[in-house]
């Protein structure tokens, strides 16, 4: 039976921020994050919308039964859904959550703060990144790109259901952070001191700036330490004039994890 005209309309619809936030659902899609989300989580799963390739190449590899929360659907409505480019004819839809900061549980922990980054596939491979870093919790300010856009989701490689992503001012939040208390904010800037020469404390949030204006003068006040990668220039090089935020991050969580 083909797939309802509404059905269709409501799934792209979710592609549109406005509409996620009013129906507080999203889409993943792709082979890997659906089959590892069957695998691992699949109370999560509200819905499997899928071709009938793709349910004949999985049957034995996912525990499909339910009928009830799998929708079969044939190319041509695949193709009228999809966000990618190269679509592997499954996708999912999920309750968006109620993420709650967690401020008693930054002690101690590792904490990432994004400021005004706006790329979703940026942040969507921060959240990546946190996630591989054993990494609880994101804070973004209320500028940054939406963590359930499908590009995020993508990029995030299923990240977004093991990280708490929360939008807030920032500002208010790390107001709240006092050094003498045992938590440190770091920033990163590009006269910051080596990350390689400083002790790093194992209490921290870590803030990172937008991916042209990096962090704004707001928030200067409420960051305790400046951070930089070290740049290297060897001769012939190209004059490089900042590293992309999404490495950064990876190369920062690093150095902590590994007690630099």
């Amino acid at each position: 039976m083909p797939v309802s005209k509404n059905k269709i309309k409501y799934i792209r619809s979710l592609k549109v921020k406005k509409f996620r936030d009013e129906y507080r659902q999203f889409i993943a899609e792709g082979d890997k994050i659906v089959s590892d989300i069957l695998r691992f989580n699949p109370t999560l799963v509200r819905e499997v919308i899928a071709t009938g390739e793709w349910l004949l190449k999985n049957k034995n590899k996912l525990d499909l039964r339910n009928s009830t929360f799998l929708t079969e659907v044939n190319q041509k409505e695949y193709d009228q859904i999809t966000s990618l480019e190269t679509p592997s004819g499954v996708m999912a839809l999920f309750d968006i959550p109620e993420n709650r900061a967690d401020l008693s549980g930054i002690k101690g922990e590792l904490t990432l703060a994004l400021d005004g980054v706006q790329d979703p596939g940026n942040l969507g491979t921060i959240i990546r990144t946190a996630s591989w870093f054993g990494i609880k919790q994101l804070f973004c300010s209320e500028d940054c790109a939406d963590s359930y856009n499908p590009k995020v989701v993508q990029s995030s490689m299923g990240g977004v259901f093991y990280v708490n992503v929360i939008y807030t001012a920032l500002g208010e939040l790390l107001s709240k952070f006092n050094e003498t208390a045992g938590v440190t904010v770091y920033g990163t800037f590009t006269d910051g001191k080596r990350i390689w020469d400083e002790r790093l404390n194992d209490s921290s949030v870590i803030v990172f700036g937008n991916e042209s204006k990096g962090i704004s003068d707001s928030l200067l006040p409420y960051i305790h330490k400046k951070l930089t990668i070290p740049k290297y220039i060897t001769p012939g090089s190209q004059n490089i004039e900042s590293l992309n935020v999404a490495s950064a991050v990876a190369i920062i969580c690093s150095a902590f994890r590994s007690g630099s």
